[in-house]
């Protein structure tokens, strides 16, 4: 029905606007003859002066009812001769005001040429009237556009009339086709409602025909029968699927139960192993120092010089002991938490120059020469743990004195990033020992990894040091770097963030 209307509103629209060209051109020339008719038989009168003969002619347009005025002007543009229709002078007078309007008055005084004008109401013409080639006057005729809208209305009601007739005809057309066609259809569109809304696949449609429709109702129930098995099969493996997972998690709870249970052994028995080491090393550090201490007066007695080398050696020997002990306290602390950092405020320079200052002897003694470098923008007063920054550096160049057979040992201090009131710095010890490959640089920092130093597989130490070093930088949220390889050397690079305090000059009396 919709494209049946559009359609016939194109068409009609098409003809309504042929219709109003035609009716245009029809009055548009019945005016041009009418003109040309009263402009033949007025020429004479007009160049002879004798304008009743004009009055006389114009009489004759009370037969033509579109014509509602006409006038004749002379070749000076005075009128000469007038008609004027008796009814609807308010037409009338509008019209003529609309015509002789100041910008047309060239029409009617000096023209030459037809002009013709048209609005919503009326058209009007004004035609040069010529006499031996000069022109003698013009002819001014105004005629209504009654017959054009009559003409208009005639189609709009045809128009109108077409169009209640087709819409009647295709709401009947349209009843006779709704049963075989649309009631299928709706049928059908109910019934996926009712599947989509209900989740009820065993529902089918019935099959009333066997053209299109029935094929696609005859699709319809095949598709909702794939969707049934398909259903049945995915319940089916849902229900396996949750039994599977119910028996999962059966199982996975009862090995997190077991995991559970096995890390709090493991968390008893690192704790009673960290007790243990604690109590032992404090048990076994008060007699030994005790041991030291009694040695140290013993070599402030008269010793022979046989003695006095026993009496060094059993020195050195409990020195090195005090320190296993120390690193294996330190290391049960720090794995049971308990090392808490205290903060004073010290030079990065003082403790560097402590540390090689404590180490040179021990460095002598293996030919090696310990080398400091610290440019001035490092030379700072911090505020951090003296003492744990000590420590990191004393395994550090002990480890690099250790593993260095010949050489030189290079510390170094440098400030990466100065900011307002903390500072970036790295420490770095550089040897030009063994070196390590990679697979040993991967277990270096393990705990009690030893490392085969002297080439014959002999071992020294806890395997303790670089393992504390570790612990140290991270509970300092700091970071520690390792560049070595085999036959040349070790770098080890640790980066602490330190609150700055003032600057610092390098101490008299240093490295």
């Amino acid at each position: 029905m919709l494209t049946s209307s559009v359609l016939l509103l194109i068409i009609s629209s098409i003809a309504l606007v042929a219709e109003i060209y035609t009716t245009r051109t029809t009055l548009t020339h019945e005016l041009r003859v009418l003109a040309s008719t009263l402009s033949a038989n007025s020429r004479q009168p007009l160049v002879l002066g004798q304008y009743s003969e004009i009055d006389a002619l114009f009489s004759s347009l009370i037969h033509q009812d579109n014509i509602r005025a006409a006038y004749f002007f002379d070749s000076n543009g005075v009128p000469v001769a007038e008609y004027l229709q008796q009814y609807d002078s308010r037409f009338v007078l509008q019209a003529l005001q609309s015509d002789f309007d100041a910008t047309h008055q060239s029409f009617w005084t000096d023209s030459t040429a037809e002009n013709f004008l048209s609005d919503l109401g009326h058209f009007s013409l004004f035609a040069p009237v010529f006499y031996d080639g000069k022109r003698v006057g013009t002819l001014y005729l105004l005629s209504d556009k009654n017959r054009l809208y009559g003409h208009m209305s005639g189609v709009v009601f045809g128009i109108i009339l077409s169009l209640m007739l087709l819409i009647f005809l295709s709401w009947l057309l349209a009843g006779r086709l709704h049963k075989p066609v649309s009631g299928p259809l709706l049928h059908l569109a109910g019934l996926m409602e009712n599947i989509s809304a209900g989740k009820d696949y065993s529902l089918r449609a019935e099959r009333v025909s066997r053209d299109e429709i029935g094929t696609l109702v005859e699709g319809f129930n095949h598709m909702l029968e794939q969707i049934e098995f398909h259903q049945a099969s995915l319940a089916e493996h849902q229900l396996y699927l949750e039994q599977t997972v119910s028996d999962r998690t059966a199982e996975l709870r009862t090995a997190v139960t077991a995991l559970e249970q096995a890390r709090q052994q493991a968390d008893t028995a690192n704790q009673a192993k960290s007790h243990f080491l604690s109590r032992m090393t404090h048990e076994l550090r008060t007699p030994l120092i005790g041991v030291l201490g009694m040695n140290e007066l013993l070599t402030r007695t008269s010793l022979t010089a046989q003695q006095q080398e026993l009496v060094d050696m059993v020195q050195k020997s409990g020195e090195q002991l005090l320190d296993s002990i120390s690193n294996i306290l330190d290391f049960a602390r720090i794995e049971a938490g308990k090392l808490q950092l205290e903060y004073s405020e010290f030079s990065l320079v003082q403790v560097i120059q402590d540390v090689v200052a404590l180490l040179s002897l021990q460095a002598q003694e293996k030919g090696l020469s310990l080398r400091v470098d610290i440019p001035r923008d490092a030379m700072w007063k911090v505020r951090g743990d003296e003492t744990r920054i000590r420590q990191i550096l004393v395994n550090l160049i002990g480890n690099a004195i250790k593993f260095t057979p010949s050489g030189s040992i290079n510390i170094g201090l440098s400030c990466l990033k100065q900011g307002d009131s903390s500072g970036t710095f790295e420490l770095e010890v550089a040897d030009s020992g063994i070196g390590m490959s990679a697979e040993v640089k991967q277990q270096v920092f393990d705990v009690f990894y030893q490392v085969d130093g002297t080439g014959t597989g002999a071992k020294s130490g806890t395997g303790l040091g670089l393992a504390i070093v570790r612990q140290l930088v991270e509970l300092m949220d700091g970071k520690l770097n390792l560049v070595s390889a085999p036959g040349q050397g070790s770098r080890f690079q640790v980066t602490l963030d330190l609150p700055l305090v003032e600057k610092t000059a390098l101490q008299k009396g240093g490295c």
